[in-house]
């Protein structure tokens, strides 16, 4: 996205993202990457004797989802300075997430960069798996 593109931004605009299909060959590798190993990402067996019904995503998988989302929305030159997440039901392999952000704030920063806040909710069908928010900081006007 453009520098206009942020700095034409205003409250209640919103923006997606469409994941596709999560795998278990995505959450081996996310294990990999991330050094979480928990045998719940990947052994069903394990995961249903926890009580989990199987196995699940990692949630800061899902959190990276959401992340994706504002980064693709707001593009390179701007800087996601801050995101949170709060994980309400798990992602499991085959589960499509769409993520869906709302921008909620849009205010000068103390470097004059232009500061967005956008509520994010990651979901699962109806069913919301995640929710936070992130702050994003637009590129510097010239």
């Amino acid at each position: 996205m453009s520098r206009t593109h942020l700095s034409e931004a205003r409250v209640g605009d919103t923006f997606t993202l469409s994941m596709p299909a999560v795998t278990t060959t995505q959450l081996v590798r996310y294990a990999g990457a991330s050094d979480d190993y928990n045998r719940i990402h990947y052994d069903q067996l394990y995961a249903q004797e926890a009580g989990l019904g199987g196995v699940i995503a990692h949630g800061m998988l899902t959190m990276a989802f959401m992340g994706r989302a504002v980064s693709d929305w707001a593009g390179p030159a701007a800087a996601i300075v801050d995101i949170e997440a709060r994980f309400n039901a798990p992602v499991r392999p085959g589960d499509v997430v769409r993520v869906v952000g709302t921008v909620a704030d849009c205010a000068p920063g103390g470097d004059g960069r232009q500061r967005l806040r956008c509520e994010i909710v990651a979901q699962v069908g109806d069913k919301t798996v995640a929710s936070g928010a992130a702050v994003v900081a637009a590129p510097p006007t010239r």
